[in-house]
């Protein structure tokens, strides 16, 4: 691909990533896109060949280097870890720093994309399912196998609750991060990354670790556990 092509691509890219995260993907025209790129519709014809291959396009290019780094990092960790489990703080560190480095700092993959995740995952795609499965089926894995040697007391069907959560929680300081010094009236500072990332890790450790409820503790049907296993190995 030429450099002129490639650079044709990246502002369509831009434009759709942009406006499929203010307006949604059915909101978000093609015509919308084309006019704030700069290129006609034959342009991302030619790129993308739809409009839901260019929404597929939008999130694959971010999501892809975020979860690559979380591997090499989760991979690192282990390595220091040695014979030992990691520690509950180096693998949520891995896991959330990528993510919110980004977002903190408004490197590619930001704001704009932090809106666009946060919408499709509250209003998700049909056309999108197999994707996300292809991209985060590997990552859920590696951690899961993480965590149940660092936290073996927690059952599956509870520790991946508790993922849950610690994913929301990560999204919405990714993205909201920025408003917190306003409506803490200045006790939380702006772009205070470090500050963030390790309140939001003592935050999630603590819900990762808590103690078990009676109903936490009744075990999931064993065919229902055994399903999570093989699927994850």
């Amino acid at each position: 691909m030429s450099i002129e092509s490639q650079a044709t691509r990246d502002r369509i890219l831009d434009a759709a990533e942009r406006l499929f995260g203010l307006n949604g993907f059915p909101c978000a025209s093609l015509r919308q896109i084309t006019d704030e790129a700069g290129v006609n519709l034959a342009a991302v014809n030619y790129h993308f060949g739809s409009k839901e291959d260019l929404y597929k396009a939008v999130l694959i290019r971010r999501i892809r280097p975020v979860n690559e780094e979380r591997l090499t990092r989760l991979g690192q960790a282990e390595q220091l870890a040695g014979d030992q489990p990691v520690p509950l703080r180096a693998i949520l560190d891995t896991f959330i720093r990528p993510l919110l480095r980004r977002a903190a700092n408004e490197l590619p993959g930001g704001m704009p994309f932090l809106r666009l995740i946060s919408r499709d995952l509250t209003d998700p795609q049909p056309f999108m399912l197999d994707e996300m499965v292809r991209e985060f089926d590997p990552l859920v894995a590696r951690y899961t196998r993480v965590l149940t040697q660092t936290l073996p007391g927690i059952p599956l069907s509870e520790l991946f609750w508790r993922m849950q959560f610690t994913i929301g929680g990560m999204l919405y300081a990714a993205a909201h991060q920025h408003d917190f010094e306003r409506t803490s009236c200045g006790l939380c500072r702006e772009n205070d990354l470090d500050g963030c990332l390790r309140r939001l890790i003592d935050f999630c450790a603590a819900g990762l670790q808590a103690p078990l409820t009676k109903a936490a503790m009744q075990p999931a049907a064993s065919t229902l556990q055994q399903n999570a296993l093989l699927h994850y190995q």
